[in-house]
């Protein structure tokens, strides 16, 4: 996530990301809005995507263009920090055993925007889902990868899917054991094919599950509208277990390819955060703005600085909650 730090100002937003950059979602915990900071009336934001998402089954994409929504809609264990630091997500705690036997334990009173609860087997059934040669996903390795115990010889075919390393100890436990230590696990569980799915759903309504009338999500926003080849729209989600600190209640994500374009249709006033510029007009674009062009880390944004006053929002992959 990037926070703009600067003074208010009058005009709207603008993020840009430079598509000579890779972009990979950031998450990180929310916190509360500081006393006395003034908030719009209209808490909606419409941002670029940069390309019509193929999927928003966390299992059968592979790009930033659907992690972007995914890490909205969906929540994981656990996420890391601007700062490299492992934050609790829907897992409150955890604890291991020489780091290759690691239980985690979900937050009470945690659920789906349906209102059914999030339990520790929805957590088991998405890993062997994603791992299973049935759904051949791109990110099928990605569990091996981990050396999540038996994960590669599911890939093989050597072994079901019910052999992997994970378990449901209880509603709220979940068990995962490793075929060797690595220090990174806890990183690469922050990644957004990871995150749990509903299994009622997914098996009721098929290929068809992720279509608004049918998708439940765990994440700050749900799924309100697809059009493809327009734009897709996600509202705040009331049953988030940290709705309190979510601040925009809608978001709407375009398909919009050319970074040209995307600037145009920012300086037109329908678009409040680019997604790519041209890495060539950088350098005229913070002459132009001065001040209000932010680079840091592998982020380069320009922002204006009506960001904190017209919503006090920043962005979370391709979220918006403070932090």
């Amino acid at each position: 996530m990037v926070l703009f730090p600067f003074k208010v100002g009058k005009k709207p937003l603008l993020a840009l990301m430079l598509s000579a950059l890779s972009v990979s979602p950031l998450l990180t915990q929310a916190a509360t809005v500081p006393a006395g900071t003034p908030l719009a009336a209209k808490q909606e934001v419409v941002r670029n995507n940069g390309s019509e998402p193929a999927s928003l089954d966390p299992h059968k994409v592979e790009s930033d263009v659907e992690f972007n929504i995914i890490s909205d809609i969906f929540e994981g264990l656990v996420s890391v920090d601007n700062d490299g630091k492992i934050r609790p997500r829907l897992a409150e705690r955890w604890e291991n055993d020489n780091n290759t036997r690691w239980v985690f334990h979900l937050r009470l009173g945690l659920s789906w925007s349906n209102g059914d609860p999030i339990t520790a087997q929805d957590v088991v059934y998405s890993w062997r889902r994603l791992v299973s040669p049935a759904t051949a996903s791109p990110y099928e390795s990605y569990l091996s990868n981990m050396h999540v115990l038996n994960a590669q010889a599911i890939i093989d075919g050597k072994k079901k899917p019910d052999e992997l390393g994970i378990k449901a100890l209880d509603d709220q436990t979940v068990e995962v054991s490793l075929d060797q230590p690595i220090s990174y696990f806890l990183q690469m569980l922050a990644h957004p094919a990871l995150v749990p799915i509903n299994k009622k759903d997914v098996e009721q309504f098929g290929d068809k599950w992720t279509q608004p009338a049918n998708i439940v999500s765990s994440g700050d926003y749900k799924l309100e509208q697809w059009v493809v080849n327009e734009k897709v729209v996600a509202v705040r989600n009331s049953r988030y277990w940290d709705d309190a600190h979510t601040v925009v209640n809608k978001v709407t994500y375009l398909p919009v390819a050319s970074g040209t374009a995307d600037v145009n249709r920012y300086r037109a006033g329908e678009i409040d955060v680019i997604y790519t510029v041209p890495e060539t007009l950088f350098k005229s674009l913070k002459k132009e703005l001065g001040p209000e062009v932010h680079a840091r880390r592998s982020w380069r944004c320009i922002t204006t600085n009506s960001i904190f006053r017209k919503r006090h929002s920043t962005i979370r992959g391709c979220g918006w909650r403070l932090i």
